[in-house]
């Protein structure tokens, strides 16, 4: 049961919760009425209410294999909400996007919206979007295999749900915490997650949840060797997707009844569930379950000597997994190029910047040095545009800009850098907190993402540093955020030594 706290109003909160009550029993119903809903918001100007709404059919839809019916309506709310300066609504379309693209195994868009999601959410200081985005960064993780990075991303989103009383959130969490402990052959510790897990979706009547439960609980079994288990726990989550239209789990779980009807020799009814499995991600064109249908028919034709046709799916699952792994990228064997034989990798660069010394004998010279800093941050984060705002003036209030007489005043904007000790991260300039503010300056306007990194001496602000993209919009790292922290370090020494 889907569930948007907080809404933009009480009247829209009791709106959706009614639907959500009506979801239960008729879906198609309640998708209708939430998108009529979406609409009358949209015709009377109340955009993010209609995001809302149409956040809310996505939570519906998406677990009856229908959210690829929605990707465009989302990338429009998205750049509506960034236009009119909504985030938390531009936060919630981004990560519903990343939802629908790992879905379709493209792994490297939803690495994107979801790091957009995730500091978008941060930006709008909503705990609900944070952690669902974590979730998702996470799950990129497991599809990599890399199981123990994974695990610590959803524990840290545990950690950040603490006490709050979210079972929808709570039940995603354990089920995937649960994956990682079964993928390591950790099977007592990923049955406890996966009974969490269960537990909490009945509390909060998340049905398909509930049947992802079983399904991994099936799974645990068969590990086990516990077949009864599994053939009961299975039949209840294949009975429970197929009574919610729950196609991605469904293919799951069938897949999941194909080893079971092999551990009890029934071959026949192997091949029958995992075509099914087949047709299914194929109606949601999942290509990571496709992929995985394909490999699963290919090996049991082959055991039944029909070689011709397993060879068929054996090469579609080539196809498809290829296809994933263009999608996806593989940054880290061109990190490790970078590190090991490019000078002029960013890791390279920075280290060099950092190993340089810089003796700082006047005013002069620390402008210089901050100039050289200031091209060096401009090579390490590739970026279009470098501002250095500084204090020149002893705590006048102002800051200057390094190279140029452009002043930036004291106002709500330099208010919020003193509050804060790490980056302001803006993949989109125009859901900016000051962006009126700095609008009326005329300020950096020409930029369309920016990381804003304060600057501080014995706790005083004495400058900001502005890396700005003004050809596109980017979505910044958690490498593009530590990389500007060391610039911003190293830029503070020099500060100290004026």
């Amino acid at each position: 049961m889907f569930k948007i706290i907080p809404a933009t109003s009480d009247d829209m909160a009791h709106l959706l919760q009614r639907i959500a009550l009506l979801a239960r029993r008729h879906p198609d119903s309640a998708a209708r009425r939430l998108e009529a809903l979406e609409h009358r918001c949209q015709d009377r100007g109340d955009l993010p209410a209609a995001v809302d709404a149409l956040y809310a059919r996505f939570y519906l839809q998406e677990h009856r294999g229908r959210a690829l019916e929605l990707e465009a309506p989302l990338l429009h709310a998205r750049h509506a909400a960034a236009e009119q300066h909504f985030t938390l609504q531009a936060a919630r379309a981004a990560e519903a996007l990343g939802r629908i693209a790992y879905q379709r195994g493209d792994y490297q868009q939803a690495g994107s919206h979801w790091t957009e999601a995730l500091e978008l959410g941060e930006l709008a200081q909503d705990l609900r979007v944070s952690v669902a985005a974590r979730i998702g960064l996470g799950q990129l993780h497991y599809g990599r295999n890399a199981w123990e990075r994974g695990r610590r991303v959803h524990r840290e989103a545990v950690a950040l749900l603490g006490d709050l009383d979210d079972s929808y959130l709570a039940a995603k969490l354990a089920l995937n915490i649960g994956v990682s402990h079964f993928e390591c052959g950790e099977l007592e510790d990923a049955e406890r997650q996966f009974s969490h897990g269960l537990a909490a979706a009945r509390r909060g009547q998340h049905r398909e949840f509930e049947a992802e439960a079983h399904w991994q609980l099936a799974r645990a079994a068969l590990a086990r060797g516990r077949t009864d288990w599994a053939i009961a726990d299975c039949r209840l989550a294949l009975n429970l997707a197929s009574q919610l239209g729950h196609s991605w789990l469904e293919a799951a779980a069938s897949r999941t009844w194909t080893e079971i009807a092999l551990a009890r020799g029934d071959e026949a009814g192997a091949v029958r569930s995992s075509r099914h499995a087949l047709a299914l991600a194929e109606r949601i064109q999942s290509r990571p379950q496709q992929s995985q249908a394909h490999l699963q028919l290919a090996q049991l034709l082959q055991q039944q000597g029909k070689a011709e046709a397993a060879l068929h799916h054996l090469w579609q699952h080539q196809a498809l997994q290829a296809e994933i792994e263009r999608l996806t990228g593989d940054s880290s064997a061109s990190e490790r190029v970078g590190l090991d034989g490019d000078p002029q990798a960013p890791e390279a660069l920075l280290l060099q910047v950092s190993n340089q010394p810089r003796r700082i004998r006047s005013a002069a010279d620390a402008e210089l040095a901050l100039q050289s800093l200031a091209e060096a941050a401009q090579q390490v984060l590739q970026v279009d545009q470098v501002q250095l705002w500084r204090d020149i003036e002893g705590g006048a209030g102002d800051l200057s800009l390094l190279g140029s007489s452009t002043h930036l005043p004291k106002g709500a904007y330099l208010d919020l850098m003193r509050s804060r000790h790490a980056a302001l991260v803006l993949p989109d300039l125009a859901l900016h907190p000051c962006f009126h503010e700095l609008q009326a300056l005329a300020i950096g306007t020409d930029a369309q993402s920016r990381l804003e990194v304060p600057l501080f001496v014995q706790q005083r602000l004495v400058g900001v540093l502005w890396l700005a993209q003004t050809r596109h919009s980017r979505g910044w790292t958690r490498q593009d955020q530590l990389n500007a922290a060391h610039l911003a370090r190293l830029i503070e020494q020099v500060l100290m030594q004026r």
